[in-house]
């Protein structure tokens, strides 16, 4: 399975590029479920991404109910 690519564009905004290379523009509230547990969030665990911020460490921060999250612990839905 290939993976998804994501873009920052605007802290409510999120580019997502499918496999199959279509572009989809999603805006906060954005579904997503988490891929490995991470903080109090475990595996499986669906969650809204509230807001999207840059980071030089991660790349991309999700905000989920108030805490600041790397992309890779979730996948977008």
């Amino acid at each position: 399975m290939k993976k998804q690519k994501v873009e920052f564009l605007h802290p409510n905004v999120l580019l997502v590029i499918t496999t199959k290379g279509t572009i989809l523009e999603l805006y906060t509230p954005i579904r997503a479920e988490v891929i490995r547990e991470i903080g109090n969030l475990p595996k499986g665990t669906k969650v809204y991404i509230d807001a999207i911020m840059q980071s030089d460490e991660y790349k991309i921060l999700y905000c989920i109910s108030g805490k600041w999250y790397p992309y890779n612990y979730l996948t977008v839905n």
